[in-house]
């Protein structure tokens, strides 16, 4: 089995088998998946990876036989066991030979965190051929900001699937190594897809989205505008306001005069004066 960057079962499988497990025959059936967020002042890799057929019924000895008691059986504390030892293997993996770069190096990027978890599919008896999909997160940070001008390098498995959702006013100005690439847009954000190609890494270079720009730009004058509006609505509010009580004000001094002038007039009718 030929095993490339990946921190996860089928990177790990090497270096946890044991004599009799070896001579298994591994054809390495295994379905990773990649999804990466992409922020200015770090990055969240989440993985997941499906084993199927022979190779599920490998991972479940695998577990019996490394962290369990070999009676083909395997129970929820051996998973658990195998969890943590899977994170401990996938963390030094990452520190030997790191999968992220910042404008060419590793020293601008620090992980930060590492998660792995075992789907409760692998309970049960080892001879089970159901397939496994194991999940796991690690999230770096970056000394220095990504913007405009940055790129950044990901390793990966090879002909993997891949999506990259990238800082938002973020474009990537060019990629090299993304396979069967596709654009999307979702919450204001740049989605990549596509898959790692032969050569296990993607480099992306960073450039400033402009039309996110110009839309940021064409809120904040709809903004100013909106204000404007409000505020002379709001005058013209209050002059209306004003000239609305002064008319009821001179309506209804108009009003009193006039029925007391008819008051008078029928008071002279009344006393022949």
């Amino acid at each position: 089995m030929k095993l490339y960057h990946l921190p996860l079962a089928s990177l790990l499988l090497a270096t946890l088998l044991t004599p009799a497990l070896l001579a298994e025959p591994c054809s390495a059936a295994f379905i990773p998946g990649n999804n990466i967020t992409l922020e200015r002042s770090e990055i969240t890799w989440n993985y997941d990876e499906k084993i199927t057929d022979n190779e599920a019924i490998f991972f479940r000895n695998l577990i019996d036989k490394e962290t369990g008691n070999n009676d083909n059986f395997v129970n929820a504390w051996e998973i658990l066991k195998m969890e943590v030892l899977l994170k401990d293997r996938m963390e030094k993996a990452i520190k030997e030979e790191p999968d992220v770069r910042l404008n060419t190096t590793p020293d601008t990027v620090e992980l930060r965190e590492v998660e792995f978890w075992i789907s409760k599919e692998a309970l049960g008896r080892t001879e089970k051929s159901p397939s496994i999909t194991n999940l796991a997160s690690v999230s770096y940070s970056f000394k220095e900001e990504a913007g405009p001008g940055t790129d950044i390098r990901l390793m990966g498995t090879p002909n993997s699937s891949v999506t990259i959702i990238l800082p938002q006013g973020l474009n990537a100005e060019l990629t090299e190594g993304l396979e069967n690439k596709s654009l999307g847009f979702e919450n204001n954000r740049t989605l990549l897809k596509g898959n790692f190609g032969p050569e296990k890494n993607i480099t992306l270079w960073l450039s400033e989205n402009e039309s996110f720009k110009a839309e940021l730009l064409n809120m904040e004058m709809n903004k100013d505008q909106s204000a404007e509006n409000k505020n002379a609505e709001s005058e013209n509010g209050t002059g209306e306001n004003k000239t609305l009580a002064a008319g009821e004000k001179t309506g209804a001094s108009y009003s009193s005069g006039f029925f007391k002038n008819i008051f008078k007039e029928i008071n002279r009718s009344l006393t022949g004066a």
